[in-house]
């Protein structure tokens, strides 16, 4: 069988994304997101048994799809699983770190664009301190969990039991 090149590429990307797949009852995994909540159930609106943060360690248990069944210390849930890596060396950054990226963010980084570059276009452009300033505060918006609920059910975006 011959494969072409883009499957061949495909297998590698899929063997690459389960090597970090927790396979193993007991496999320790490290929270990558800033924030994100252990759920009662595996569902995206289910009740928050406990708030996680970036570097905590939680406990595999078991897989549905794509939400894992975990322990965060005594407290049970499930998180789903771009939240969490279970790769021991992750980098992580106290401003949430994912293991995968947007093209976008992927072009930004390969022409240099990183936190030490931004600081200093800021320092050598001092009249966009204030759109700088207002992107900030946007990226620091959060809406509440049970109002993005309401607006989704309003608009007939989410199915009961979700």
């Amino acid at each position: 069988m011959k494969l072409t090149a883009r499957a061949t590429g495909l297998v590698a990307l899929l063997c690459l994304a389960a090597a970090n797949v927790p396979q193993d009852a007991g496999t320790t995994l490290t929270v990558t997101r800033k924030t994100t909540k252990l759920r009662a159930q595996h569902k995206m609106f289910a009740p928050t048994v406990v708030e996680l943060h970036e570097g905590d360690k939680v406990t595999f248990a078991q897989r549905d799809g794509a939400w894992l069944s975990v322990a965060a210390g005594e407290r049970k849930g499930w998180l789903h699983e771009t939240d969490v890596s279970g790769n021991p060396d992750v980098r992580l950054s106290g401003e949430g770190v994912r293991e995968t990226y947007s093209a976008s963010e992927t072009s930004a980084a390969r022409k240099g664009f990183n936190p030490q570059v931004e600081r200093q276009y800021r320092t050598s452009n001092p009249n966009l301190e204030a759109a700088f300033k207002l992107v900030d505060r946007l990226q620091a918006r959060a809406t509440p969990e049970a109002e993005v609920r309401a607006f989704l059910q309003a608009g007939g975006l989410l199915k009961e039991g979700r």
